[in-house]
């Protein structure tokens, strides 16, 4: 087993013990904006023997379908603390891995064609959060991770208030909440055609590479039609003063469907910060994480906008580096 997988391997079960001791941030929704969304953070160990290409097989003849978590070494009482899940051979050596989602081009959708997690809106049939995220990620992926047979939630981390550009108005709660696979092999995934373009299993790894996570590789995005959606001559306007809007990003590597060529998924916006947080649960109280995956602050074309907008938003800068100083205190538990 190469040091790296033993590292991430470790990770994740620090993830897991820090995730059991360290309550998460709860965000109550205001009268005037009770929307709240959930997504579901899959974690899975592909064991170094299945090649990618079969990841997603499933034999039902060896899963869960015929036979109990028990003929894996695995009982009730042992579900919690998962002692014995490290224990068995194909997850020592195995590799982490998380499941993201390229969201399907569709008009109108804030977050058309991003990298996103598997999940969506509260329903008003769902029972709480944890619910939406378990139905949403049914409905868009095809993964039953409310059956704990094959999938475990571990805990949850902060809650987020999404905001429209600049934090101007509150969109919604997330409510992010991590799963871990406990099966060997992975069920198979069906996707939603019309909010899923496809899927992705990265491996954990990446995240702790810097030379990947510090590189800044943006992805640039026209303010305009945000800020005047229905006026072209202020979205002319805005184009002119403002110019594009440039947010750091991490390109996660994945092969194409020949198994050959190398392509990368743009991760940024949202779900670059809740991986960060992800890995920011990572270590030990006694550690100093690095710097966040979602530290580099986004620029604008033009000097005078970067200043502005850094001395405007200095609010923000505030209630982030408040909001670092609980976590770090959350984590001496």
């Amino acid at each position: 087993m190469t040091n790296t997988v033993s590292s991430t391997l470790d990770r994740l079960r620090i993830l897991i013990t820090n995730l059991e001791n360290i309550p998460p941030y709860n965000i109550r929704s205001p009268s005037n904006q009770p929307c709240r969304a959930s997504v579901a953070i899959i974690i899975r160990i592909r064991p170094n023997n299945l090649s990618h290409d079969n990841n997603n097989k499933f034999d039902f003849a060896e899963s869960s379908t015929n036979k109990s978590l028990q003929s894996e070494g695995i009982n009730n009482e042992q579900k919690t603390n998962l002692e014995d899940f490290w224990e068995l051979p194909w997850v020592k050596d195995g590799e982490p891995e998380i499941l993201y989602v390229k969201r399907a081009l569709r008009e109108g959708d804030r977050w058309s064609g991003q990298i996103a997690f598997p999940g969506g809106k509260q329903d008003k049939t769902d029972f709480d959060d944890l619910d939406t995220a378990e139905r949403e990620t049914f409905e868009e992926v095809g993964l039953d991770i409310g059956n704990r047979e094959l999938f475990l939630c571990v805990g949850a981390l902060d809650e987020r208030e999404i905001t429209s550009t600049f934090g101007k108005n509150l969109l919604m709660v997330l409510c992010p909440f991590v799963f871990l696979q406990l099966t060997k092999e992975t069920p198979p995934i069906e996707i939603s055609g019309s909010e899923i373009a496809s899927t992705h299993w990265i491996p954990l790894s990446i995240f702790f590479d810097l030379n990947i996570t510090q590189k800044w590789d943006p992805v640039s995005i026209d303010l305009s039609s945000r800020l005047a959606p229905n006026s072209w001559i202020l979205q002319n306007i805005f184009k002119t003063l403002i110019g594009r809007m440039h947010f750091h990003c991490i390109g996660l590597p994945y092969s194409d469907v020949d198994g050959i060529t190398t392509k990368k998924l743009k991760l940024w916006g949202i779900t670059l910060q809740v991986t960060s947080d992800l890995i920011d649960v990572m270590y030990w109280q006694n550690e100093i994480p690095p710097r966040r995956l979602d530290a580099k602050r986004p620029k604008f074309d033009y000097w005078d906008m970067n200043f502005f907008v850094w001395f405007f938003l200095r609010n923000n800068r505030k209630n982030y580096k408040r909001r670092m100083s609980d976590l770090k205190t959350r984590r001496y538990y």
